[in-house]
């Protein structure tokens, strides 16, 4: 299969470094790819509303100034890049939070000091890196979904692709080979070439948000140990 063309994570912040069309582009892109992750981390600040208005506000930033300024290839996984800056932000609310509280009669967003625990609930951190996790794997099988439209097996595509995700069982393929017109053996060869694909995805997508100097294996065992 012909690998569907794109730009890397880290091509993607170089190109947003920048006050021209084509870095605005970059940045909307980068932006909405990691809005997720970004929201699921802060809501281990806020309530929904006021997460939502936070997450809100961080790409705004980004997307009106030098936000990503600092971020270089040299300086490691894209996503302790990103989770730093989120840290960084909240803090900056929180001290103005606090400021205000002081003594301004301007009004302010509410942020909550204390969550009430949810034991069933990740660590913050662990959180944004399950959506982070979340995210890729969802991109990977969109890429894939392309690739199968543009060589005209989309039909095959829409049909398989519950093996890639743990819907489907190794009994639901007798249906699926009738409908395509496939015996059961033709099925598995062609469901055993898709998994190969998608984790050829997998792969590509971790490895675009790490320097040259970190292992991909090791953090896709991060990833899906955390999914």
């Amino acid at each position: 299969m012909s690998p569907v063309t794109r730009n890397t994570r880290w091509s993607l912040v170089t190109r947003a470094q920048g006050d021209t069309p084509a870095a605005r582009l970059a940045l909307s892109e980068l932006c909405e790819i990691y809005y997720a992750p970004v929201l699921a981390y802060i809501r281990s600040w806020a309530g929904p509303d006021e997460a939502r208005d936070l997450a809100h506000g961080f790409f705004e930033r980004i997307l009106a100034g030098d936000s990503l300024k600092g971020a270089s290839q040299q300086r490691g996984r894209f996503r302790s890049y990103l989770l730093g800056a989120v840290k960084h932000f909240l803090c900056e609310t929180r001290a103005k939070e606090h400021r205000l509280k002081r003594g301004s009669h301007l009004p302010h967003l509410e942020i909550k000091e204390e969550i009430a625990p949810d034991h069933a609930a990740l660590p913050p951190d662990a959180e944004f890196d399950r959506a982070w996790a979340c995210t890729l794997l969802d991109r990977a099988l969109r890429l894939l979904a392309e690739e199968m439209n543009q060589s005209g097996k989309d039909l095959l595509f829409q049909e398989l692709h519950p093996w890639l995700t743990g819907a489907a069982g190794y009994g639901d393929q007798t249906a699926v080979a009738e409908k395509l017109g496939l015996g059961e053996t033709a099925v598995r060869v062609q469901v055993h070439r898709l998994r190969k694909r998608f984790r050829e995805i997998i792969e590509a997508e971790v490895a675009q948000t790490l320097d040259s100097g970190t292992d991909p294996a090791a953090e896709l065992r991060h990833l899906l140990s955390v999914c």
